[in-house]
């Protein structure tokens, strides 16, 4: 997908972060995009960044929790556009802290959002693109977290990543065996200045949980170091460099690598986890 001018691109999660820079990045390429956020506000700084390309793009706010919402979304492009060639199932947050201390609703949020917001762009968008005789990449935005052993406080933001890493493995081998040209690729972003550690901002206050003296510790100093990662506008060149070269693993902070093949060695050689190593990471 090397020429994208003209093509269409939807993303999830475009208010701000990653989902801002991967728009910003392909306005640049020329794409139609259509961003896609439940933060209103967001969705309207994304406008203001860029008013050059303003008339390639169009906002709307979405819950992607909301399998019918979604829907409607994915008929409304498709009778705007004809098809979409990039899909950015990317909308995300973060819950941290012991496990058995976070309330279920917590839980549920993030699994709703992370998890069940990318079935939703699946379930509702690619039978549409298998249709439209147009080649398209789905991409799932995962963490380097997905594919890291479980770390400390990290256990609800770590399942749902580790959830998409398998889905989207999953989608890949199933779109292959169908006609056309429709494949998948899973990013898994490292630590990159995002807001995804005060995701609580997106939720009533009367939702907000406080944490332990060590998990609040822990919060504090993983949300300073992404701040000072990379930006998304930097990330998403990368981003889309890998998506030039037809990857599915879209990786592009590698410092983790050997943490990966020490899991995979932990595993394969049934060695219970390591306790007392602390992983920072972000998406």
């Amino acid at each position: 997908m090397s020429n994208m001018k003209g093509s269409i691109c939807v993303i999830t999660g475009a208010g701000s972060g990653i989902g801002a820079g991967l728009a910003r990045q392909a306005l640049r390429r020329g794409m139609q995009v259509v961003g896609a956020d439940v933060d209103s506000d967001g969705l309207e700084r994304l406008v203001e960044s860029v008013p050059e390309h303003r008339d390639q793009l169009t906002t709307q706010v979405l819950d992607v929790t909301d399998a019918d919402a979604v829907g409607e979304f994915a008929a409304g492009v498709y009778a705007r556009h004809g098809a979409v060639n990039l899909l950015f199932n990317n909308a995300g947050v973060l819950v941290d802290g012991k496990c058995w201390e976070r309330p279920l609703r917590d839980w549920r949020w993030i699994i709703d959002v992370n998890v069940m917001g990318v079935i939703h762009g699946i379930h509702h968008f690619v039978p549409r693109m298998l249709q439209q005789g147009q080649a398209a990449r789905v991409v799932n935005t995962a963490s380097i977290g997905g594919l890291l052993g479980g770390g400390t406080y990290m256990s609800p933001y770590q399942t749902t990543k580790h959830a998409v890493v398998v889905l989207t493995e999953s989608l890949y081998k199933e779109l292959a065996g169908e006609p056309g040209e429709v494949t998948a690729s899973v990013l898994c972003p490292a630590e990159v200045a995002t807001g995804i550690w005060h995701s609580e901002r997106l939720r009533p206050a009367d939702q907000h949980v406080g944490l332990g003296a060590d998990e609040q510790q822990f919060h504090d100093s993983v949300a300073s170091n992404v701040a000072a990662g990379p930006s998304p506008d930097a990330f998403a060149t990368s981003v889309f460099t890998g998506i030039d070269a037809g990857r599915f693993w879209l990786i592009p902070d590698t410092r983790f690598m050997p943490m990966l093949e020490q899991r995979t060695a932990d595993i394969a050689q049934q060695r219970d986890p390591d306790t007392v190593t602390r992983v920072d990471f972000d998406r």
